[in-house]
């Protein structure tokens, strides 16, 4: 892959552009320029990556002529930013999550198929050895038939970190709380491990901080095979380690960061269930050893990924189709929550456009 393909950053000035820097020194990658709605903090990134700034995301598209627009820009402006680009004939690559509503990402996907331009959402944590190595044991059957999935994160945030931005924790601003903002990569890995629920409950909290979203999100899962799946996430709690547990009918897995534990039944509990005499035993478990690939689960194996798709033909690994599941599942989420019932994947576009209206103007 010797071809260098032009890249742009509209949103320079976004604090993520810190996790893109190592990917932006690519041989694969030529930055031809950069925009921000800051011009000083946008002229100052601009200048330190050696790239000329532009006043504006035409100028800047009509300018350089670009392989590739990287959309940092808050993820509120994502689908019309995206859109523009793609009409112009561009590739694009957009930070996480790929947008605030699911009808958003509906007209990105139609965009980049209408112009036949490949649509990156950046959830490198689908890189992660442990996670590529979870993926393979899945969909070889490893695990039996699976029968529950448990997931638990914690990602604390102070108040200050809240009080940092305007735009923080506002419906407004970010159209969420910790599903929009924190929570999109853990759900990314669920629907990329085990599929898209067809049904939840869902209860969104605040219960620590003072924001108008929510801080902590509780759910019942339910997929199509009959798997059962709990979820919680929250910025409101510590000192608990993050879990991602899956289990089946042949074993059981634990997925840490960096980490992957594995342990698959001596008989499997369909098998075990019918033929063992003992009412009150169990089957023995044995450990299975996992060897995780040489993969890493940043922003250079995004970029990569992308670039490969773009000069080889190589599936995207994380592709604007997959990446809606996410935001499926966070919508659901809020819109069970709200209006207190479970609900059937995927949901009505414009039964949540209006509950978010509703939230934005403060009449929910």
């Amino acid at each position: 892959m010797n071809k260098k393909l032009k890249h742009v950053i509209i949103g320079v000035g976004a604090g993520v552009l810190n996790m893109h820097l190592p990917a932006l020194k690519l041989n694969s990658v030529e930055l031809v320029g950069a925009t921000d709605v800051n011009p000083d903090l946008g002229q100052t990134r601009a200048d330190e990556l050696g790239c000329p700034f532009f006043a504006n995301v035409s100028e800047l598209l009509e300018s350089t002529k670009p392989d590739v627009a990287v959309i940092l820009a808050p993820h509120p402006f994502h689908a019309s930013l995206a859109i523009t680009c793609l009409n112009a004939g561009i590739h694009v690559l957009v930070e996480k999550p790929i947008a605030v509503q699911v009808s958003e990402a509906d007209a990105m996907i139609a965009a980049a198929k209408k112009a036949d331009r490949l649509l990156a959402v950046s959830f490198q944590q689908r890189f992660r050895p442990e996670i590529q190595a979870a993926k393979q044991l899945l969909e070889s059957g490893r695990l039996g038939k699976l029968q529950h999935v448990d997931m638990v994160v914690n990602w604390f945030r102070s108040n200050v970190y809240f009080a940092s931005g305007k735009w923080r924790a506002t419906w407004q601003g970010e159209g969420g709380g910790v599903l929009m903002n924190q929570a999109p990569h853990n759900l990314d890995l669920l629907c990329y491990l085990i599929g898209l629920p067809k049904q939840l409950t869902a209860w969104t909290r605040t219960q620590l901080h003072p924001i108008e979203v929510e801080d902590t999100v509780q759910a019942m899962l339910e997929w199509e095979s009959g798997c059962l799946g709990s979820l919680h996430i929250s910025t409101a709690e510590s000192g608990r380690d993050e879990r991602l547990e899956i289990a089946g009918t042949a074993g059981v897995m634990h997925i840490g960061q960096g980490k992957l534990k594995v342990n698959l039944f001596e008989t499997p509990l369909e098998r075990f269930a019918i033929e063992n005499q003992n009412m009150w035993a169990a089957p023995a478990t044995k450990p299975f050893d996992v060897l995780l690939p040489d993969t890493k689960g940043d922003h250079v194996a995004v970029y990569q990924n992308l670039h490969s798709a773009i000069l080889q033909g190589t599936p995207l690994l994380v592709s604007a189709t997959e990446a809606r599941n996410s935001l499926e599942l966070a919508n659901t989420m809020i819109l069970s929550s709200y209006h207190k019932q479970a609900l059937t994947l995927p949901i009505d576009r414009n039964v949540y456009s209006n509950l978010l209206e509703s939230l934005k103007a403060g009449k929910a």
